[in-house]
């Protein structure tokens, strides 16, 4: 890429570059990273919030306020392209944060530095020291041993006089830290595909007999082969369930029983039992005399205006240019009888014909019809040939399901590579002295009980080594100087 000369002679970074250090600062910095995941939680609780009453009770303390409740109630939060776009920045962030990791976890496993400073090795909070007659090769050699025997890699430098060494073991479970975040990512991306494509239909009303399309852009539809209910005493409904058959496109691929708490899934589609009602099979001929309806209708999803306890349905022809509204006998005689001024018998219901269009002159046309008689009504021909149950089922469709599989065994692995096999790192140094050789060591575990131990274990192997006491420090050293760190680690180890 080319680069622009400013006037004392020092290249100059082009725009390019400028912008592509900027965004990669963007997602990589911790403060955008706090706010993204701020905002993440909010939405994730408007969301939730919006499936309960509490919006209606801050209307209700600040009435003011019930405009912006009522868009709350309206908002799907969770398949809205706010929520896609975000969990799109937080992915990209996450991404870009591994990436930039990458380099330095790489050369840690590939090249790790060896050199070390007297001071660090000297200051640190936990250290060892040997001090010995031999000559600095066999200290090498020995030290080489020690931690070869515990599957430790060991690698020296010599610096002046002194020689410097680095030793580390399980270093490519340092490697987990990726499929983790990968987890993490594809986690994000399952969240987006479930916002965008997936769905959950609460009233999917099924009739005996029907085949229903899911649609929703999926070629699934379901068939009710039987609904059976049965009831307590009091008349409450004490079981139903529905014999369904599932089918993709024209095959059929799953069949079964569904009762409440126990679904049936097919693939990323799940259908749950939600609740029933009475339907009637209804055939509707038009003005040609050609059958323009002839289906199951689902009663109860409307009432009577003037009843609440008579269910109703509602047909729309838009063909036609008309709409069938049909009632159902009172559900519930005794509860307020003067209600129920239709007064339909068992076996009737009551139907009005009227336009789609409010602004129509066509006057509404009502009658009752008999179960299994044809009748005119306006311009049409209506047959009320019997009267069946429905079923309502809830569907939930997520296709993001897969990928939240593949993440959870990423995740799951990611952080048992990293726990189970954590990544051990020992420094030191070996210097020549008048009175002997001295090696001094220390482990890379701050706020790591187990990298002590592990420290501690090779200490002692390494005094019964080189038949000599080792001078231990550790944080819990006590005030007289004595050391129980080796005494420790062997009690542990015995627990």
């Amino acid at each position: 890429m080319a680069q622009i000369t400013v006037a004392n002679g020092a290249p100059s970074r082009s725009p390019i570059d400028i912008i592509i250090d900027r965004i990669w600062r963007f997602f990589t910095s911790v403060r955008m990273a706090v706010l993204e995941i701020t905002l993440l939680a909010l939405l994730v609780l408007i969301g939730t919030l919006r499936g309960s009453e509490v919006p209606q009770w801050i209307a209700d303390a600040a009435p003011v306020t019930q405009p912006l409740v009522d868009q709350w109630y309206g908002w799907d939060v969770f398949h809205s392209s706010v929520f896609a776009v975000l969990l799109t920045i937080i992915a990209v962030a996450i991404a870009v944060c591994t990436i930039n990791r990458f380099p330095v976890i790489w050369g840690t496993i590939s090249s790790p530095r060896i050199r070390t400073s007297k001071g660090y090795v000297e200051r640190a909070e936990v250290s060892a020291t040997f001090v010995q007659t031999g000559s600095v090769a066999e200290l090498q050699q020995g030290m080489k041993s020690i931690f070869g025997e515990r599957r430790y890699r060991f690698f020296t430098e010599k610096v002046g006089d002194d020689i410097h060494f680095y030793a580390d073991k399980n270093r490519w479970a340092k490697l987990g830290t990726f499929p983790f975040h990968l987890a993490l990512i594809l986690l994000m991306v399952g969240g987006i595909v479930a916002s965008v494509y997936g769905f959950r239909d609460r009233d999917f009303a099924v009739a005996e007999g029907e085949t229903r399309r899911v649609g929703h852009g999926t070629d699934l539809s379901v068939e009710l082969v039987r609904f059976t209910d049965s009831y307590i005493p009091t008349g409450v409904a004490s079981e139903y369930k529905s014999d369904i058959i599932i089918y993709d496109g024209d095959e059929k691929v799953d069949s079964g029983t569904i009762t409440v708490n126990h679904p049936i899934s097919h693939g990323v589609a799940t259908f749950y039992q939600s609740s029933f009602g009475i339907s009637v099979d209804m055939r509707v001929e038009g003005k040609t005399g050609r059958t323009v309806y002839d289906e199951s209708l689902e009663m109860g999803f409307y009432n009577s205006r003037d009843n609440p306890d008579a269910p109703a349905g509602l047909i729309r022809l838009p063909g036609e240019g008309l709409q069938v509204a049909v009632v159902s006998p009172d559900t519930d005689r005794s509860n307020r009888p003067d209600l129920d001024t239709l007064n339909l018998a068992s076996g009737q219901v009551w139907v009005q014909v009227s336009p789609l269009d409010s602004n129509s002159d066509i006057e509404p046309a009502t009658a009752i019809l008999d179960q299994g008689t044809p009748l005119a009504v306006g311009d049409l021909t209506l047959l009320f040939e019997r009267e069946s149950r429905f079923t309502v089922l809830q569907v939930a469709y997520n296709p993001g399901i897969p990928i939240f599989l593949i993440a959870s065994v990423l995740l799951v692995g990611g952080l048992a590579a990293t726990f189970y096999f954590p990544l051990r790192r020992v420094r030191g140094i070996i210097q020549q002295s008048a009175d002997g050789n001295t090696v001094t060591l220390t482990p890379l575990a701050k706020r790591d009980w187990g990298g002590k131990r592990d420290f501690y274990n090779l200490v002692e192997r390494a005094g019964e080594h080189f038949t000599t006491t080792p001078t231990v420090k550790r944080p819990d050293q006590d005030e007289t100087g004595h050391d129980d760190a080796i005494d420790d680690s062997r009690e542990a180890e015995n627990q």
